[in-house]
């Protein structure tokens, strides 16, 4: 990694390079926070923090009385404010996310970096709490949630990187996501998810039970799900090293139903759930996923 590369997701002009759209000045703060914060969300509400001594103008509502029972002098409550957030981003560094086809502009986990630092943007513009952590077999690396602009820079020099693991699955991981998610908010989830599924679903709705908003984004390569290859290719299995030469032509059909029956069997047990799921490729625009967390979240005020 170049010395201060993640400066380029700071970059405008660098993201509208791949969505032809500014997404962290036009779309992102005036539609997809703005549209958060204008109520509270449902399913958050503020939690205790701590006392202060009161003062003239204080709310008096938020009068502990019981330690005016035991001391005889005003202490208020204080909460965490209502529209202040707590996400997690969670990206998959499995080898898998790693392919990339000779005719695609970037890798799965290219556009998942540049994915979850566009997210992360977002919230710490709006000064709310974002944590980031890397899957695989294992959390392999867990940064927990903080509002600074120094959380900011941690979180791309930590996203930016482009290390995967010797490892072919994640759904091992999730029970230590689930230990981290100690305060209600947003988990973003951010997978090829290309594992079994019905363990990936059991454990993910396993988060719901931590009070979490949960958003996943499953990510193919563009011609890895359309199968666009020329004949006589060989295809190496990037988790196992195996190599087979076949011609995509006779597996296409049989291929593409199999792959979406996958992205079926996500996206209808996730919306039974409430967790909202969105399927991607390495072509698809970056302002579609975004855009559509804004018409999500905004259903939801």
């Amino acid at each position: 990694m170049e010395k201060e590369s993640y400066k380029k997701y700071l970059d405008p002009t660098f993201i509208s390079n791949y969505s032809n759209l500014k997404l962290t000045t036009d779309m992102v703060l005036e539609g997809f926070i703005l549209g958060i914060h204008s109520s509270p969300m449902k399913g958050f509400s503020a939690e205790f923090s701590q006392h202060k001594q009161y003062n003239p103008g204080d709310p008096t509502r938020f009068i502990d009385w019981k330690i005016f029972g035991k001391t005889e002098k005003y202490y208020i409550k204080q909460y965490e404010d209502e529209t202040n957030l707590y996400a997690n981003i969670f990206l998959d560094k499995t080898l898998s996310m790693s392919y990339k086809a000779e005719g695609s502009k970037y890798s799965k986990l290219d556009y998942g970096k540049q994915l979850a630092a566009a997210i992360s943007g977002i919230f710490i513009n709006q000064k709310d709490s974002v944590g980031y952590g890397t899957i695989a077999n294992k959390l392999k690396i867990y940064i927990p949630p903080k509002s600074s602009r120094q959380q900011l820079k941690t979180l791309l020099v930590n996203i930016d990187k482009n290390d995967t693991y010797d490892s072919d699955r994640t759904v091992d991981s999730y029970e230590e996501i689930s230990l981290k998610l100690i305060k209600s908010g947003i988990t973003v989830i951010i997978s090829d998810f290309l594992e079994e599924p019905d363990r990936i679903i059991s454990n993910i709705l396993l988060l719901k039970k931590r009070k979490q908003d949960i958003i996943i984004f499953m990510i193919a390569d563009d011609y890895e799900y359309n199968l666009e290859f020329k004949n006589n290719s060989t295809f190496i299995d990037s988790e196992t090293g195996e190599k087979l030469v076949v011609k995509p032509s006779q597996l296409k059909i049989n291929y593409k139903g199999i792959y979406d029956e996958l992205i079926h069997k996500y996206k209808k047990t996730f919306s039974e759930n409430k967790i909202y799921f969105k399927f991607v490729t390495t072509k698809t625009p970056f302002d579609i996923p975004l855009r559509e967390i804004v018409l999500i979240r905004s259903k939801r005020m």
